[in-house]
């Protein structure tokens, strides 16, 4: 459970980052050690279909819905984030075309990706979505920041987006067990669907392996909102060219 502990540490900027470099990996593996549990113990609901709690942008009429599962420490998710996602966000969530739910799954360095989701899980809920894009817009900053011993004021930023105005604010935030509750449900349906890196796309419950550049993505969903289909068509899986296992 993340407590106060977990900010007082990026205070003191007594935390590793050995690992921070394998977030700028095209794609990032998902760790063995999840933020939920490989076996749960009761069926899992909504793995495949937007949940009530989802964090959602969209109209609810629109023709198709698509999950996402990203990290705000995946360096392939800050990309896509960052260039693909205003020209998706225009040209089909704006439009009404599509319907974006976005899910937590955080990657290495683990408490920098707990401390952003669970600052952007206390934002009001229309914020929710910009506390995000700013961290995945600023990734490399707020590494060099972090490693550099200035995460304290790193995240102090991620807390002003987020409506946490000072240490006492976000202290309470990363000790909220409803916020924590909410990370580790994306964990445990991120686990059912068998996603095993970041960032991973499910269209109108299937999953998505084809390219993901912002056009990619506009050609799909026009092609089937012109079919009249909800079903994704034969796509060759995306390469990387190189080998994930870490």
């Amino acid at each position: 459970m993340i407590t106060t502990r977990l900010f007082l540490s990026l205070l003191t900027g007594s935390f590793l980052l050995s690992t921070a470099t394998q977030s700028f990996a095209q794609s990032t593996p998902i760790p063995d050690s999840k933020i939920a549990p490989e076996a749960p113990a009761e069926p899992i609901d909504f793995v495949f279909s937007e949940a009530p709690e989802d964090q959602v942008i969209g109209s609810e009429t629109a023709p198709l819905t698509a999950i996402v599962y990203a990290s705000v420490t995946c360096g392939h998710c800050g990309k896509w984030f960052s260039e693909d996602w205003p020209v998706v966000k225009k040209e089909l969530v704006d439009t009404g075309k599509l319907r974006f739910v976005l899910r937590a799954l955080p990657t290495p360095p683990a408490q920098l990706s707990l401390t952003g989701f669970l600052m952007a899980e206390c934002a009001p809920e229309e914020d929710y979505f910009d506390v995000v894009m700013y961290q995945m817009e600023n990734q490399q900053q707020i590494f060099a920041d972090a490693q550099a011993g200035k995460a304290r004021e790193a995240y102090s930023k991620v807390g002003a987006l987020a409506g946490l105005n000072n240490d006492e604010e976000i202290n309470t935030c990363l000790s909220n067990p409803d916020m924590m509750a909410e990370i580790y449900k994306d964990g445990e349906r991120a686990n059912a669907a068998q996603v095993s890196g970041v960032p991973a796309f499910f269209i109108s419950g299937e999953p998505y392996k084809g390219p993901q550049s912002a056009q990619d993505f506009i050609d799909l969903i026009d092609g089937m909102i012109a079919k009249g289909t909800t079903e994704l068509p034969e796509i060759e899986p995306m390469s990387h060219g190189h080998d994930h296992d870490h």
